[in-house]
C-alpha cells in the first residue's frame, strides 16, 4: 500500500477512505456516495466514482467484482478473500 505522502489526500477522498474503513459491509458506489454525502453534502456521483478508482488504483481500498454484480469496494487493503451470498448478494470477507 503506498503512503498518504505519495498523493494529495484531498478531503472528499478523505472521507470516502473514512466510510469505506468504518464498514464491514463491502458497500457499491452509490452506497458510498449516500455514506459521505452525509459529512460532505455538495460531493458529486462523479467525483465517488473517481476517487474509489484513484483508491483502488493507489491500493488504499480494494475493487471487488462480484459475479456480474455493480462494482463494490472494500476498505481493507489486505490481500484476503470474500464470498457472496448467492441469495441475496452480501458479500463477507473470508477468515483464514
Amino acid at each position: 500500500m503506498k503512503t498518504e505522502n505519495t498523493f494529495r489526500m484531498t478531503e472528499q477522498r478523505r472521507a470516502i477512505l473514512e466510510a469505506l474503513k468504518a464498514v464491514t459491509s463491502h458497500p457499491t458506489a452509490d452506497e458510498v456516495f449516500e455514506m459521505v454525502r452525509r459529512h460532505l453534502p455538495r460531493i458529486s456521483l462523479g467525483t465517488v466514482y473517481r476517487n474509489l478508482e484513484f483508491l483502488a488504483e493507489s491500493g488504499h481500498i480494494q475493487r471487488l467484482a462480484v459475479g456480474g454484480e455493480q462494482m463494490r469496494f472494500d476498505g481493507n487493503a489486505d490481500n484476503h478473500y470474500h464470498v457472496r451470498c448467492m441469495e441475496c448478494g452480501r458479500v463477507d470477507d473470508v477468515p483464514m
